[in-house]
């Protein structure tokens, strides 16, 4: 079946699946971080997603960026391993840190089928599946390079995650999706959104201007080019990678099979 989303490869096989995401939609030219912001090292981008996902409920290790801004969530997060990388307190958090499947998003918040995903999917997975225990389920935006205005939106919301905010931020920032990728001047039309969802503009301009959350998103860039990503949105269930923004039958699907893999490895 045919998956909406936006890629920068020829066509993505869902792994294990036999089906797959015929994309459309933007095409970037390569999974780079923007001119402006420095990856903490240098990746190396293997050419598949990992095969499994490794999920560990042990407290995380202290983290080795001593520069790094530190996720803003309460107490220890869960960890996650992914393929050898390890995206414990990269992104943000919902949902059970003891629930059996755990869902990774990997976006840009200028990828439209990213957009289309959190506005019209999410919500139907939240109630079903994250507020009822079953999903454990993180957030990763990261900024491809290609799409317009990506680095500036990731910026704001991560500096709305300062007050608090980064959730209802990233529906706002979907929500304007159009506004601010064709706009002039992106910033504006962003620092607005943030005054119309109540946040200190003064402070995310503060925030904006001295550039502290680029680490967050350098970090999550390089594990999105460490991990394969090539098209967004790009999800991990478990051990099964998932492309495109499915529709949410599909979604159930992968979650329910993944669920009852859990119930019988207890």
């Amino acid at each position: 079946m045919s998956s909406k989303c936006c890629w920068w490869s020829c066509v993505a096989l869902l792994a294990g699946t036999g089906m797959m995401a015929a994309c459309s939609g933007d095409r970037p030219r390569d999974l780079a971080l923007p001119p402006d912001v420095k990856a903490p090292s240098a990746v190396q981008v293997p050419t598949s997603m990992p095969a499994a996902v490794d999920v560990q409920t042990s407290p995380a290790r202290a983290a080795t960026h001593t520069d790094a801004v530190k996720p803003l969530t309460a107490g220890k997060p869960r960890r996650v391993m992914l393929g050898g990388v390890d995206l414990t307190g990269v992104g943000y958090d919902r949902g059970s840190s003891t629930a059996p499947v755990v869902m990774i998003d990997l976006s840009d918040f200028a990828c439209p089928y990213c957009g289309e995903f959190s506005l019209t999917t999410y919500p139907a997975i939240e109630r079903e599946y994250v507020k009822t225990g079953k999903v454990f389920f993180k957030y990763v935006p990261f900024v491809v390079g290609s799409f317009p205005h990506s680095a500036e939106a990731t910026r704001v919301v991560e500096c709305a995650a300062e007050q608090g905010a980064f959730w209802p931020m990233v529906t706002r920032v979907y929500e304007g999706q159009g506004q601010w990728r064709r706009s002039g001047d992106a910033y504006a039309v962003l620092s607005g959104i943030a005054g119309a969802a109540g946040l200190d503009t003064a402070r995310i301009g503060s925030c904006y201007a001295s550039r502290r959350t680029d680490v967050r998103t350098a970090r999550a860039s390089s594990i999105a080019s460490d991990l394969g990503v090539r098209v967004t949105p790009s999800f991990i269930v478990n051990e099964r990678p998932v492309q495109g923004a499915l529709p949410i039958e599909e979604f159930r699907k992968v979650i329910d099979a993944a669920l009852m893999v859990s119930h019988l490895n207890k």
